[in-house]
């Protein structure tokens, strides 16, 4: 069922996008009057809610179903889930300390932005480990069946908040600099 994997892959060519944002963003100070201090926290406020349950929850049972037709090497889904746990627990403690570094506490700014090109470059990679790895093993030995069983795994589903149709109101300011960007990029690429 190739429809959950052009979902999968439709979702992370949009994630890419946040990726560079996320990059070109945390390049800025993230002091409390920073003009960009917004953008990043609902960025990581939409990671933290959306892929991290649930994009990467049909990603992770791919992997099981995978795993338990000897479909894809073992090590290589222990990576792919080992990458959502980090993505996971790096985004949630990113939240945090940006709140902090933004009040001032005792978290450098500077430390809070290595931390988000960091946690940008682990979400590109897992991507990139997928597209290389999961889908192309799915693709060849998941039954219809198997796709079921792994779409329920995203039976409680929600739309995406920021890309599916109108983005909430929360993400519509990320959305129209995402957008924004994505169209700069594509300018200068014709030239």
């Amino acid at each position: 069922m190739s429809t959950v994997i052009a979902k999968l892959h439709t979702e992370h060519v949009r994630l890419a996008r946040l990726v560079r944002l996320l990059n070109h963003q945390s390049c800025l100070r993230t002091d409390a009057g920073a003009p960009n201090v917004a953008l990043l926290v609902d960025a990581l406020c939409y990671l933290t809610r959306f892929p991290d349950v649930d994009h990467h929850v049909i990603e992770d049972r791919m992997v099981e179903v995978l795993l338990e037709k000897k479909a894809l090497p073992v090590d290589i889904g222990e990576e792919i889930e080992s990458q959502h746990a980090t993505l996971i627990r790096n985004g949630r403690d990113l939240l945090r300390d940006l709140e902090s570094a933004v009040r001032g506490e005792n978290m450098s700014q500077e430390l809070v932005d290595i931390r988000i090109r960091l946690y940008a470059e682990r979400l590109r990679h897992n991507m990139v480990v997928e597209e290389l790895t999961l889908f192309p093993a799915a693709q060849k030995s998941l039954s219809e069946a198997d796709w079921r069983t792994v779409e329920g795994a995203g039976s409680q589903a929600r739309p995406d908040p920021l890309f599916d149709n109108e983005p909430d109101e929360r993400f519509a300011e990320l959305f129209r600099v995402i957008n924004a960007e994505a169209t700069a990029v594509s300018a200068e690429s014709l030239y």
